[in-house]
């Protein structure tokens, strides 16, 4: 799917498969998987250069990233745009890396009210949000200023993460009036964080255009409900005929390959034997396909 086909099929409610990206490599690979589409995370990105999602990384660091994947890939690449890189009343500063992050490649950013230095799912957790209004302000900003109606907006809230809320409740209800007050500034897909079912129709019932959610296994993210109970997981079908079209993949992808490089790792400090893991290993052919090797060589072949 080429990039300016996103906002197309999301809007005609189509369903889009995106997977959790965090280098071009990554990115790359996924798309030769028939992929619809990357998203690359701001967990996913600390996690590669050894670091926790604690708003360590700059919106430079982010930007120079989406770069370098965006050059290699010809599908659309979802970007963490955090909640605007910058304090509650930086507008400029939200609308100037969206522009950036717009002019890097990215074909969509979310946007949230965590602040930037909280990671929902990781103690301390979210003690209190960003202003709603606040948010708001960012949004419109940036859509009054991005180049093109085709670069993406996305939001979600961190109501229903915040400790602040001690009722599941009163937590959605509060997402709801926010996601409202944000469509009305211009965003243009509604990612909601819900405990139930019947909050996935609500949510449905409540706005008109896309909507997403984030497909993730129990082990990976370690999601557990109410007194240590595990959520319900959801195939990307079962959201689509809910009326979820943008369904993505988070970290699971990097956990995956975590996982396959400890084992390997394992495996050799015992043996010292690569035979022993290679069903594990993508063939070598297949890896210099990958980087285009032969295309770049042939560059600095002589002319005949």
């Amino acid at each position: 799917m080429a990039k300016s086909d996103l906002a197309k099929k999301l809007r005609n409610g189509e369903m889009v498969l995106c997977g959790g990206v965090w280098d071009s490599l990554s990115a790359i690979i996924e798309e030769r998987a028939g992929l619809d589409a990357v998203k690359l995370g701001s967990s996913q990105l600390a996690a590669s250069l050894g670091l926790p999602d604690i708003g360590l990384l700059s919106a430079a660091e982010m930007r120079d990233r989406i770069f370098n994947i965006a050059d290699h890939i010809n599908i659309p690449l979802m970007v963490d745009f955090e909640s605007g890189y910058g304090s509650e009343r930086d507008i400029a500063g939200a609308v100037h890396w969206a522009h950036e992050f717009e002019r890097a490649g990215a074909a969509c950013i979310h946007i949230d009210d965590y602040g930037d230095d909280k990671c929902p799912w990781l103690p301390p957790f979210i003690p209190e949000l960003m202003s709603a209004e606040s948010i708001a302000d960012k949004i419109k900003a940036i859509c009054d200023r991005r180049d093109s109606e085709d670069f993406l907006i996305m939001v979600r809230s961190g109501a229903t993460s915040s400790i602040a809320f001690e009722d599941k409740e009163a937590a959605f209800e509060e997402s709801l009036q926010r996601f409202h007050l944000w469509k009305e500034a211009g965003a243009d897909i509604v990612w909601p964080r819900v405990f139930n079912e019947e909050h996935l129709q609500r949510a449905r019932r409540e706005f008109s255009g896309p909507l997403s959610q984030s497909i993730a296994g129990e082990r990976a993210q370690g999601r557990t409900g109410a007194a240590g109970k595990k959520e319900r997981s959801y195939s990307a079908a079962e959201y689509h005929a809910l009326g979820y079209c943008l369904l993505t993949v988070g970290a699971t992808f990097q956990t995956v390959m975590m996982q396959a490089v400890a084992q390997a790792a394992k495996m050799f400090r015992e043996t010292g034997n690569c035979n022993d893991f290679e069903s594990m290993s993508m063939p070598f052919n297949e890896w210099i396909q990958l980087v285009d090797f032969t295309e770049w060589s042939a560059l600095n072949e002589p002319k005949k």
